[in-house]
């Protein structure tokens, strides 16, 4: 018996001993962060100086690796087919709770398949037009939308992003009629937004302050409770006379459920040094972004909060993108 019940233990021991390697030896090869999205959006912007500061943290590459489509299914369902090794991350952001709801058949459960790591930057949502709009203010918007509804329209990265989600917030709230044109990623959006192809924009200001800045598109408002420190002679939604709104954009990280933990904890204590780089606080700072006050205990909570919260907004919208 006593035989049997030390086998027992020797044979516990063994099985634990593969993950204590890879805990301990990690990382010792480069990592791949996965962003589901197209290169110079949001998500890509707020992973790549990260990821620089990463490399030197951990002392390997943390590689970028692009993988857009589907409002950004096809990249966290790449993600979420990758090993539990810890050579693999997710980074996405808002939109990841928000897809829960508007894709049922997306072949992935983000709570289940996924643990968050950490949350790396918030943003506000901006109102943007392009600068030849007929109206120059929320209020002149709303009474030139109900004036001209054939005429509205608003672009955003794909079908399902944040940006389309805010957008038929906005439309539901205001009462408003728009045509929705979705664009494979932020960066075309911006393009056509810029050139006058469609009328505004609910954009992150990661990504739209570099073209306020040089004048290329007009604010209208910033989609939260309080002003940007970047730019505060923008109003917030409400002082322009809009909807009562909150659309703060958030980022952050995803390992594989699975992963060791001692991993998980090690690159939310690298993410948390990384953030603290100079080079990763001045990128934050001209985009107007901040580092989110939450511990790496609070991260799975609030994520799962998010979860739920997305998907009731979205049933209530009664957006279905299968």
């Amino acid at each position: 018996m006593k035989w049997i019940v030390n086998a027992a233990v020797a044979g516990a021991l063994l099985a634990a001993l593969p993950g204590m390697a890879i805990s301990a030896d990690w990382p010792d090869r480069p990592i791949r962060a996965v962003v589901p999205y197209s290169p110079g959006g949001g998500v890509d912007v707020f992973t790549r100086p990260l990821a620089a500061a990463l490399s030197k943290e951990l002392g390997q590459s943390v590689v970028v690796e692009n993988r857009p489509g589907a409002g950004g299914i096809i990249g966290v369902r790449y993600a979420a087919s990758a090993e539990a090794d810890g050579y693999t991350f997710l980074s996405g952001g808002v939109h990841q709770p928000m897809a829960e709801g508007l894709y049922p058949d997306r072949n992935y459960d983000l709570g289940k398949d996924f643990t968050p790591i950490a949350l790396t930057a918030q943003v506000p949502t901006v109102l943007v037009v392009n600068m030849q709009a007929p109206f120059n203010s929320v209020e002149t918007l709303i009474s030139y939308a109900k004036k001209n509804p054939e005429k509205m329209n608003y672009c955003s990265s794909g079908a399902g992003t944040a940006q389309h989600i805010v957008a038929e917030s906005f439309k539901r709230l205001t009462g408003l009629n728009m045509t929705h044109i979705p664009y494979r990623g932020t960066a075309p959006a911006m393009t056509d937004l810029i050139a006058g192809q469609c009328l505004l924009m609910f954009d992150g200001l990661g990504t739209s302050a570099p073209q306020i800045q040089g004048g290329k598109i007009r604010p209208l408002a910033v989609l939260t409770a309080r002003r940007s420190s970047l730019f505060p002679d923008i109003p917030t939604i409400n002082e322009a006379g809009g909807p009562d709104m909150d659309a703060t954009i958030w980022y952050g990280w995803w390992a594989r459920a699975g992963t060791p933990s001692a991993i998980v904890e090690r690159m939310a204590k690298a993410i948390g040094v990384a953030l603290n780089d100079p080079a990763v606080a001045e990128a934050w700072k001209q985009q107007g972004a901040e580092v989110p006050d939450m511990s790496f205990e609070d991260t799975g909570p609030y994520v799962r909060s998010e979860i739920s919260r997305w998907m009731e907004a979205v049933k209530e919208l009664g957006i279905s993108l299968n």
